[in-house]
């Protein structure tokens, strides 16, 4: 059984993680310019639309996030990522609200802690395409209106264990935004989330079932 960790309510997470190293070896990732600050858990969907041209496209994606600190350093963090999507995808229901039960049932995190959700929203400064949001400000940093960081994509990796997990990504503060959560997002360690290589125009819009690990550095907290 995975360790009950409690949640430090000064910085939102449980165990420190400045000193943590964030392994994107054999990748063309940059390295991080900041010490990382919080390492969640991402599971959720990845969420598509079917095109014109028989293809799916990204609408966004769903995720709680949760604190996996405590876990880091223990022979069970490689391969946390891998635990919970199986568990998730085996999980009959395919709402993002019910993953911290699912985790919690499947014994991959006996306690979750949530640090907060990863949604899309459309981008703040241009008013138009959508930006990804990180959004702490109703769990680990509760009441706090700055505690969400609004990043743009500036590089992506083919994901290392295969074509049906969603890409590697590197991403940074979105400037002219306010929220101070981190200075950067690290995407690794994705087990599925990619869509079927083709569909018929006016079908329904997909969920696909994914986990990463989310790595956030620097912020202000």
């Amino acid at each position: 059984m995975h360790q009950e960790v409690k949640e430090d309510v000064t910085t939102g997470t449980a165990c420190a993680v400045s000193t943590a190293t964030i392994d994107t070896s054999g990748t063309t990732l940059p390295a991080p310019s900041f010490a990382p600050s919080f390492i969640g858990l991402g599971v959720g969907t990845q969420n598509y639309t079917c095109g014109s041209a028989g293809t799916y496209t990204s609408t966004g994606a769903l995720a709680e996030l949760f604190d996996v600190s405590c876990l880091v350093g223990q022979s069970s963090f490689s391969s946390l990522q891998s635990t919970a999507f199986a568990a998730w995808n085996s999980s009959t229901s395919t709402a993002v609200s019910s993953t911290s039960g699912v985790l919690s049932s499947a014994n991959v995190i006996s306690s979750p802690i949530t640090l907060g959700q990863h949604y899309f929203i459309a981008n703040p400064v241009t008013g138009s395409g959508l930006s990804p949001k990180w959004d702490f400000t109703s769990n680990a940093l509760a009441g706090n209106a700055d505690a969400f960081v609004v990043a743009a994509k500036v590089d992506d990796v083919a994901a290392p264990t295969g074509s049906a997990d969603v890409d590697w990504l590197y991403l940074t503060n979105l400037t002219g935004t306010t929220g101070t959560l981190a200075n950067e997002i690290y995407r690794i360690d994705t087990q599925g989330g990619q869509p079927p290589a083709s569909c018929t125009s006016g079908t329904a819009d997909i969920t696909v079932k994914y986990t990463a690990m989310y790595w956030l550095t620097g912020g202000s907290f």
